[in-house]
């Protein structure tokens, strides 16, 4: 197959030559710029993925997947019979009432703390949640025989805040109030540790405690009540089809929101981070640009004689533009592609091998995360190749400007 002057010319300026080494050594900087810039830009959002990714498992980990709420109560009645009508409907696993309420924790020797009471179903809530076997073991054991003290269990971060065991006694006062002979006071009731949990959420595991539904009801004097109508679907992916299914079922004052939709400034945030670290590590590439125009700045002086003696021939000035416009591109294709190659194998390595370790007890990660994704490669690689052919504007505009008189009067 036979190649246009153009890209043979291009190709051929591109090969080192004797006697041209400054210029051929500046076109092998041009092309590792764009190469380390792409790499980098690579390993980059394949770190903000890995955070992504975990951050998003981590907001599913002891979450159902959408909540059913009154718009207009925060304390509804009615919710046993939403609960039935929500499974009812195809594509839902299961669906749970839930007392929600703060408190204060305050144990027989250490500091109080706040924390979130749920009042649940303990089966139920563990389906719904898909809790692992220890903290479906641990929600177990909140149902007290007849004549013990009620059951709490408490997030291991909480429990290691309170300095409690199991068996031990805690002290749960929530926002009602309870008329004495002296005063108003408020709700308070005794409950004896059952268990701890462990979760994936370091909230949850800091600030969530469990108790039976029926008890939260107690301490709430909410009889039949309950906060909202805990979800599981059957298939996670099902979740943006079955949203307005369920809004349709249930009417005002009834709403359903769904998880990532209660952590939406979480998610917002992360993406936004995407976005400043692209454009941030992308400037690795920009420079690698400013070295590509250098190059074909120095090109077009050392080649001169070559674009007047085309002109002379009868090269139209768009042709002789268009050699380094060619030039410029390979630069850039190249180096995008040993920077797509090197960028992806690194972030492989560096996750799949969990290179870079760190301690679970502080970051609960054992590692940092690489995630790539394809999307992010055709994304860096067009952002690269576009920077690149942008940087060989000028350099084409002045060939294409050469006059071949000028260029041939003192050949």
């Amino acid at each position: 197959m036979k190649l246009p002057f153009e890209l043979y010319l291009a190709l051929r300026y591109l090969r080192f030559h004797r006697g041209k080494t400054f210029i051929s050594l500046i076109t092998f900087i041009s092309i590792a710029g764009v190469t380390v810039g792409t790499a980098a830009l690579v390993v980059a959002l394949a770190l903000n993925n890995g955070f992504v990714q975990d951050i998003r498992a981590r907001i599913l980990s002891g979450s159902a997947h959408l909540q059913i709420l009154n718009a207009e109560d925060s304390l509804a009645t009615g919710m046993e019979e939403i609960a039935v009508r929500a499974e009812a409907i195809d594509g839902i696993r299961i669906a749970s009432p839930v007392i929600y309420t703060p408190s204060m924790l305050i144990p027989d020797s250490a500091q109080p703390a706040y924390a979130e009471i749920w009042g649940v179903i303990p089966g139920r809530q563990a389906e719904v949640i898909a809790a692992d076997p220890s903290t479906t073991e641990a929600l177990a054991s909140l149902e007290a025989p007849e004549g013990e003290r009620a059951r709490i269990v408490v997030g291991k971060a909480l429990a290691a805040k309170l300095r409690v065991t199991e068996g031990d006694d805690i002290r749960v006062m929530v926002p009602r109030i309870t008329l004495s002979p002296f005063a108003a006071m408020p709700k308070s009731r005794k409950y004896r540790v059952a268990a701890t949990f462990r979760s994936e959420h370091f909230e949850q595991d800091s600030m969530r405690a469990y108790i039976s539904l029926a008890s939260a009801r107690s301490l709430m004097s909410a009889r039949e009540a309950a906060s909202w109508v805990e979800v599981r679907l059957v298939d996670l992916n099902d979740l943006e089809a079955m949203k307005p299914q369920l809004r349709a079922s249930f009417e005002f004052p009834w709403t359903v929101v769904d998880l990532f939709e209660q952590n939406q400034d979480l998610i917002k945030a992360l993406r936004t981070e995407k976005l400043m670290l692209f454009l941030a590590i992308g400037l690795i590439v920009v420079v690698a640009a400013l070295n590509i125009v250098s190059t074909l700045v120095l090109m077009v002086a050392d080649k001169v004689r070559d674009i007047g003696a085309l002109s002379a021939m009868g090269a139209e000035s768009w042709s002789t533009a268009r050699i380094f416009v060619l030039q410029g591109l390979v630069i850039g294709l190249v180096g995008t592609a040993l920077g797509l190659s090197l960028g992806s194998g690194v972030a492989w390595w560096l996750g799949a091998y969990k290179i870079i370790a760190l301690d679970p007890n502080v970051y609960y990660l054992d590692h940092v995360p690489f995630v790539l994704d394809a999307l992010d490669l055709v994304k860096v690689g067009l952002a690269a190749i576009l920077v690149s052919l942008a940087a060989t504007i000028y350099p084409a505009w002045s060939a294409a400007r050469l006059d071949p008189l000028e260029a041939l009067r003192y050949e």
